[in-house]
């Protein structure tokens, strides 16, 4: 059972840290001098750009590259995470000038007590912002493909693709 958070952040950003392929995905906000660090999947950071995009859209806000400001955006290190997220929704007030991203904490199956909660409150500068470099973070990690199956490659280990017929690596 993680601690749970709510914070009208002056701060929030979504990235990773690593190589390709070995990246670690992390949510962070902070208000004042409480910083809160949640482990994330890619695939959260990505439907986090992608919804952020789609909020922005129905208030007139389009997220453009001139949005990304990677020195403002960058994860603060170390990043040391209160819990893992299991899911995550993103919202607006009717006005369309403040949003929440609400997570709950991932549970194993056989825990007790309640999952933790960080609800992270935010002005619309500062979704623009979270959802250009959520956007950059994901596709700076983005890695080369098999030419024959589309699978992501690994840059050290190579890759053993199926069409291969189980031959060993294959190196594109």
């Amino acid at each position: 059972m993680g601690e749970s958070f709510e914070l009208d952040v002056d701060w929030i950003t979504a990235g990773a840290v690593g190589e390709p392929g070995r990246r670690t995905f992390y949510v962070q906000g902070r208000q004042g001098g409480e910083l809160v660090v949640l482990l994330v999947e890619k695939n959260q950071v990505r439907m986090l750009a992608q919804l952020a995009a789609q909020l922005l859209s129905r208030v007139d806000v389009a997220v453009t590259p001139d949005d990304l400001d990677t020195a403002r955006q960058a994860l603060v290190d170390p990043a040391v995470p209160a819990w893992r997220a299991g899911t995550m929704s993103l919202g607006m007030e009717a006005d369309g000038e403040r949003f929440l991203l609400e997570a709950e904490e991932l549970m194993e199956p056989e825990a007790v007590g309640e999952a933790g909660t960080a609800r992270f409150w935010m002005n619309r500068d500062q979704l623009v912002g979270l959802a250009a470099y959520a956007a950059y973070a994901v596709e700076a990690g983005a890695r080369e493909t098999c030419r024959l199956c589309s699978r992501p490659i690994d840059p050290i280990s190579g890759h053993v693709c199926p069409a291969s017929n189980g031959h060993g690596p294959l190196t594109v």
